[in-house]
């Protein structure tokens, strides 16, 4: 079982980085392995905070994921701007994971390499990886991290990739042909932000998973269940939303269980207050294991009775 850390980790309230040491063995850090974050200028690289982190989790024996290599979104204004032919910009993409995978060799865990490279109709997202270079990325990101760290393992991460449609679709054929080719790829980060309606409606069924979790397996790659949230409308929750949202929550560690290849459940935040859902969803939140307070949720209890006990 794992969390997401952030801001919140950076300063934490008191007995916060006790609660993560102790209910997590696993952490993937939002924003701070970003570009914008991490790689600043074209020549400069900041690894200040997620060195922090790596203390943090050898400290305690957990495992730390990194988080993203290619990404469409909170890349720094040099690299949109740059107006970079395809040759410089399959070589900035070299170098960035060449340098930020090679400083932590042999320490993280895993990393999600390429990240929600499509467009929920199955095709690839209009970014500045993608018009620069093409599909092409995607392969050259995965053979880079392979080249950095041969140990780390290297996954593709997106969202609404859990239900039968043209973006898992997508994804399955990507992996699939890599596979087929060679192409270094361990794994694929379902990322599990699921919303439950009023009327306790929205999420996908526990046989939906489990077809989903089944379908990726059998391509011979583990599966990891990496940013699950489970929003609800707030406030005035009704109760067949809080009944749902703690279906969905024993559905996933359910589904999980029950596939060999699925080996890591990671929940998008510690504590409600640092989720990111009411920013991006207003009206909507409570999608975490613990309130602000560091209290426990019916969703903690939920998990725990899920995984036995």
């Amino acid at each position: 079982m794992g969390t997401a850390l952030d801001t919140l980790f950076l300063s934490p309230p008191a007995g916060y980085t006790t609660l993560v040491a102790r209910e997590f063995s696993l952490f993937t850090p939002k924003n701070v392995l970003k570009w914008d974050a991490v790689h600043p200028t074209r020549a400069t690289f900041n690894f200040t905070r997620p060195d922090a982190m790596l203390a943090f989790a050898q400290a305690n024996g957990m495992k730390m994921r990194g988080h993203t290599l290619a990404w469409y979104n909170q890349n720094p204004l040099w690299l949109l701007s740059g107006g970079f032919s395809a040759d410089t910009m399959t070589q900035i993409l070299k170098d960035h994971i060449a340098a930020v995978v090679g400083h932590y060799k042999g320490s993280l865990y895993a990393w999600d390499v390429v990240n929600e490279a499509f467009t929920d109709a199955g095709a690839l997202r209009d970014t500045v990886w993608g018009k620069a270079i093409g599909k092409g990325y995607i392969e050259t990101a995965f053979r880079a991290a392979r080249a950095a760290d041969p140990t780390a393992l290297l996954f593709y991460n997106d969202y609404d990739v859990e239900t039968a449609a043209a973006k898992q679709d997508a994804v399955y054929n990507l992996i699939a042909d890599f596979k087929s080719r060679g192409v270094p790829i361990d794994g694929v980060g379902l990322q599990s932000h699921f919303l439950v309606n009023p009327d306790g409606t929205g999420a996908p069924s526990l046989s939906q998973l489990q077809t989903t979790y089944a379908r990726f397996a059998a391509l011979g790659v583990r599966i990891q269940i990496t940013e699950l949230d489970v929003r609800v409308q707030t406030p005035g929750t009704t109760a067949a939303a809080l009944a749902g949202q703690l279906q969905v929550y024993s559905n996933v560690v359910n589904a999980c269980l029950g596939v060999t290849a699925c080996e890591a459940i990671i929940v998008w935040g510690v504590t409600d207050s640092e989720s990111g859902i009411p920013g991006k969803f207003p009206g909507w939140g409570s999608a975490l294991l613990f309130d602000a307070n560091l209290t426990k949720k019916t969703t903690w209890a939920t998990v725990k009775s899920a995984l036995g006990g």
